[in-house]
């Protein structure tokens, strides 16, 4: 069991939580000492929890310092899952002098009226109940899964000029283990307010745990939002957390670092029953992230870009002595849709009739009639693109394989053979031709992906 974390009270108001350190890393590491994703220098003081009949929760963390406008994170909690759950996190967040605020939603299986609570909320955080605190110039919104996902519709609500204008010096979305973005659709997205900043990430090994090796969420519709958002390539990254290998006891157990839907569950009990403990996996995938990204986007500050949106850099995908991050602007998302917990069906584009139903317009379509639903060969809709624009042959292959583009000659910048796990096997950013040897893969499927001045296409092949 955790250790919970002892309080006293200060005028029946709020309370003044000792010192969180890493030294209670369960997994008997020390964290990170210096730098993004180590402990801030403040005390937290956590306010006690409003709560706000029929809507839900509202937990309110910040530095023990006299009172002060504070740049803000908002953070949405998963399906079900109270402050306490993430405890370790918000404390951490505020230990670096920012305000904190965690919105819970008692009834998050309402959608439409559950992410209307939820924008009610932090406008009450915001306007009523802590104004002091809350610096609306400069706010990031995250989210764990449920929560994730819906941070998408409340950017698009909160940073909009015509409705509430926050985050004018300075804005972000970090969504962790996201489910599917709901109440948004394509229009939304190519609209979207300006000058956000955003980072998706998700876990490899992302299993329903009452159902094992099925999956939460269809990654299709996260890639959607990823791609279709207006925000440049480099001001947005997406982001694979992997498992790794290694064990570490506690509490006479045996644990792994698992990239599981629980990895941000820092708290280790609830009504619902152990979560992940809290290990180097949440330091260095999440505390460092977003410590780093908040650092570029409410302090201007360079480096953290470089560890938050690295389009790949080395300091971003390092991991310390875990398995690295895999980054990417163009996901390739290749599961088949029997592993998903929440199918694709035709029902997808139906919003205007189903209003818990996801916004991927066409995302089931096979256009080109090969047997692969277009998201998997980089397509976005029918109207997208009618057919691959190049093809390869021989397939199956066993040796060379040939690149075949239909409308002509194409002028290559870059390619890359990425397996069914979309880790990045071969990348060339020079070829000088357009033939591929696959001779040292072994049998199975693969995509390439290719990159010309104009645009990115992804096609898949087999491996004898």
């Amino acid at each position: 069991m955790m250790k919970f974390l002892f309080t006293i009270s200060l005028l029946s108001v709020f309370s003044l939580t000792a010192q969180i350190s890493y030294d209670n890393l369960q997994d008997g590491t020390t964290g990170i000492a210096n730098g993004y994703g180590s402990w801030g220098k403040h005390k937290v003081i956590k306010q006690t929890e409003k709560v706000i009949d029929g809507k839900g929760t509202i937990t309110f963390y910040h530095p023990d310092i006299a009172v002060a406008k504070k740049a803000t994170v908002f953070f949405i909690s998963g399906w079900g899952r109270p402050a306490h759950t993430y405890e370790y996190f918000f404390h951490f967040m505020a230990s670096q002098g920012y305000s904190v605020v965690n919105i819970y939603n008692t009834n998050p299986g309402n959608i439409k009226q559950s992410y209307q609570n939820s924008l009610d909320m932090m406008v009450l955080a915001a306007q009523t109940h802590y104004p002091n605190w809350i610096d609306t110039k400069k706010v990031g919104l995250m989210g764990h899964s449920y929560g994730a996902g819906s941070t998408i519709w409340l950017g698009k609500k909160v940073f909009d000029k015509a409705s509430y204008n926050w985050g004018t010096n300075g804005r972000f979305i970090f969504m962790n283990a996201p489910w599917y973005s709901l109440l948004v659709d394509e229009n939304d997205l190519v609209n979207y307010p300006e000058n956000v900043k955003l980072l998706i990430e998700v876990s490899n090994d992302d299993e329903r745990p009452d159902k094992q090796e099925t999956w939460n969420t269809d990654e299709r519709a996260i890639r959607a939002v990823f791609e279709l958002i207006n925000i440049p390539n480099d001001e947005k990254d997406f982001v694979r957390l992997y498992s790794d290998a290694k064990t570490f006891q506690y509490n006479n157990a045996t644990y792994s670092y698992k990239a599981s839907h629980q990895v941000s569950y820092t708290a280790s009990t609830s009504s619902r029953g152990e979560y992940q403990t809290f290990d180097a996996l949440d330091v260095f995938a999440i505390n460092r992230l977003s410590h780093a990204l908040i650092d570029y986007v409410f302090e201007g500050n360079k480096a953290g870009k470089n560890v938050a949106l690295g389009n790949g850099s080395s300091a971003q995908k390092d991991m310390g002595f875990l398995t690295k991050l895999g980054v990417t602007d163009t996901p390739i998302l290749t599961r088949p849709e029997t592993e998903y917990v929440y199918k694709c069906t035709s029902k997808w584009n139906d919003f205007a009739n189903n209003k818990n139903v996801w916004f991927l317009q066409d995302g089931c379509a096979d256009s080109d009639g090969d047997g692969i639903i277009d998201l998997l060969e980089g397509k976005l809709s029918v109207e997208d693109e009618k057919q691959s624009y190049f093809s390869l042959y021989p397939v199956p292959t066993s040796g060379k394989l040939k690149i075949r583009f239909n409308d002509g000659l194409a002028d290559i910048k870059e390619l890359e053979i990425v397996d069914v796990t979309g880790k990045i096997l071969f990348k060339d950013t020079q070829p000088n031709s357009d033939t591929i040897d696959t001779s040292n893969l072994t049998s199975g499927t693969y995509f390439l992906r290719i990159r010309t001045e104009a645009r990115v296409g992804v096609s898949p092949f087999i491996v004898k």
